[in-house]
């Protein structure tokens, strides 16, 4: 495999890529039925058969649930967030927005009102970090010590007419299981954590001090063999030297 050339990364921006592997919409809502009962579960119309993938990119799609009415709704979003106040085409808008810092999301502009009304959960089994010299970058696969299919990290969403949604995954400065990876890290829920921020139940300040801290300790992450950007497979995710 050819080494990843792009990682969208530099110091500060983190989870540039997904691991979903074979993850599937009823998976995604019949866990999070769990944590939301007594929500109704519903998925919107005409959603795209997302395909497996190990090596979800920004701009990709995603699946992604929110909470409408008080019902649990299953969708699919880009991953990589535009406001709804965005007038022009998605593909001008050029701010590097497929994550949101959890310490500036609630009152920066663009994600203020996503904050306040448009919160949602995206599935995954975890993510990909890199560390290293640029030329011979050595990439992780960090996820979390579970029983469970999936982990869902905290995410906001915008939609707009006709382009349908678009997220971003909130990050925070790194646990200190894996800073030696990276200084941030995304912001996974736990299971507590989950039907609180759906339901906007967790404000500004507390997300700030707690929200996603929780898995502190009980992380997991290993070195993966180095892989190309359209690389994709179960593979990816094996420690360096073994294939699954």
């Amino acid at each position: 495999m050819t080494s990843c050339a792009t990682c969208w990364a530099g110091t500060e921006a983190v989870c540039g890529r997904l691991v979903g592997g074979q993850l599937t919409q009823a998976q995604m809502l019949e866990i999070l039925e769990g944590f939301l009962y007594p929500a109704r579960v519903r998925v919107e119309a005409d959603l795209p058969e997302l395909p497996a993938s190990w090596n979800i990119k920004p701009t990709q799609a995603v699946r992604m649930a929110f909470m409408a009415g008080g019902d649990l709704v299953g969708s699919v979003a880009r991953w990589w967030f535009v406001p709804q106040w965005h007038r022009r085409p998605v593909e001008e808008w050029t701010a590097t927005t497929f994550n949101a810092r959890i310490e500036t999301a609630a009152e920066k502009a663009t994600f203020r009102a996503a904050w306040e009304g448009a919160r949602c959960v995206i599935p995954a089994q975890g993510y990909f970090e890199w560390t290293g010299p640029k030329a011979r970058r050595q990439p992780w696969f960090i996820g979390v010590q579970s029983n469970a299919p999936m982990v869902f990290f905290a995410g906001l969403y915008a939609t707009r007419e006709g382009a349908g949604h678009s997220a971003a995954i909130l990050t925070r400065p790194a646990l200190p299981q894996i800073a030696h990876i990276h200084p941030r890290t995304p912001v996974i829920l736990t299971e507590e954590e989950i039907a609180p921020w759906m339901r906007h139940e967790i404000g500004a300040e507390a997300a700030r001090a707690h929200l996603g801290t929780g898995w502190d300790g009980r992380m997991r992450f290993h070195p993966v063999a180095r892989f190309g950007r359209d690389d994709d497979g179960p593979d990816l995710i094996a420690p360096e030297g073994l294939a699954l």
